[in-house]
């Protein structure tokens, strides 16, 4: 499937036409409803020009504008686009600064708070106009920040993760490698505010980035057991040219093993979970309508994720498991459903 990392710059640009007015607590101005996966969005700090921020739906890209004084002193000037988490969690992100930029050191990326009062501790992952790649970090309130640079320049990849209150961050260019370094104790609090930001190091100056493959994760429990215990499943779309990668489908029910049909207009995969009645069924995903129907597989209805399509794309083979004695048995049937057949003992 084409990528559709091609909102154009234009396009994004005109996107970000759309400002905040400060309220002058300090605190962010949030709009009214949701941008994507955030709850809201507003200036911290109180900065001289304000910032904005918007989504593509089509895209899944974020848009933001900001200006604001350097991150660096007892406080803050900047434009978030937030949501409040409590526990473990990643964050992941691409990102690209639009323009030359003017202040060297305009930095955009991950940032959990504690608040949003200008001077709150916090930690962040951020790319820097020059290419410095660093974890920053103000440990008390009104305090100095501090940061550990990675070897690392130029990075469009970041990753920040928060296991209780450790916070490791890891970057990279795209395709290779991430770089990574850790915070081994920051105790922001339980609940903190997650988001995206955008600093210009400047107060008279409105910088601009743009945010892709944006994905907020949850961590599986340390306990976890595969196909015992189960979170959910997402079902993405990774042009590998470009890295963009589309959100198709989330569903709390897990499912596995998408294949392309030959025709490019569908996907199929397995459930794995759920519900007796629903574990092992064959989906197919309409990329034209994003539905999700039910393969009829007659009674062969425990498949696990070893599928496979014909080359003509008109049959497909199963791995079905309901025998008397346990033991996976491969059928074919119409890629459309149908009487299975028989292959193996």
């Amino acid at each position: 499937m084409a990528s559709r990392n091609g909102m154009g710059r234009a396009t994004a640009l005109m996107a970000l036409v759309a400002v905040l007015a400060w309220t002058g607590s300090g605190s962010a101005a949030p709009t009214p409803g949701p941008l994507g996966e955030f709850e809201a969005h507003g200036d911290v700090g109180a900065p001289k020009r304000p910032g904005a921020a918007t989504y593509n739906a089509a895209s899944q890209e974020y848009g933001m504008s900001g200006a604001g004084v350097n991150m660096w002193r007892p406080r803050d000037e900047f434009h978030f686009a937030w949501k409040k988490l409590t526990g473990d969690f990643i964050l992941q992100a691409r990102m690209e600064f639009l323009g030359r930029g003017v202040d060297p050191h305009r930095k955009a990326g991950w940032i959990v708070r504690s608040s949003l009062d200008a001077d709150s501790p916090y930690a962040d992952g951020v790319v820097h106009g020059d290419g410095l790649t660093s974890l920053q970090y103000r440990r008390a309130k009104g305090a100095i920040t501090e940061q550990i640079e990675l070897a690392l320049r130029g990075a469009d990849a970041i990753q920040l993760e928060r296991k209780g209150n450790s916070f490791t961050f890891s970057a990279a260019r795209f395709g290779d490698p991430y770089t990574v370094s850790r915070l081994p104790d920051l105790p922001l609090g339980d609940a903190v505010y997650v988001g995206l930001f955008l600093c210009s190091h400047d107060p008279e100056v409105v910088e601009r980035a743009i945010f892709r493959n944006v994905r907020i994760i949850r961590p599986v429990m340390d306990a976890f057991v595969p196909y015992r215990d189960y979170i959910g499943s997402q079902l993405e779309i990774l042009d590998l040219q470009s890295g963009h990668r589309q959100l198709l489908l989330s569903s709390a029910r897990p499912f596995e093993a998408p294949n392309w049909t030959p025709d490019g207009k569908s996907l199929i995969y397995n459930s794995s979970g759920g519900t007796e009645s629903c574990r092992g069924r064959l989906h197919r995903f309409d990329l034209a309508t994003r539905q999700s129907t039910v393969i009829d597989t007659g009674s062969a209805t425990r498949n696990n994720n070893d599928h496979v399509l014909s080359f003509d794309g008109t049959m497909i083979g199963i791995s079905d498991h309901r025998t008397a004695d346990g033991q996976s048995t491969i059928f074919t049937l119409p890629v459309g459903g149908g009487t299975p057949r028989r292959i193996t003992p």
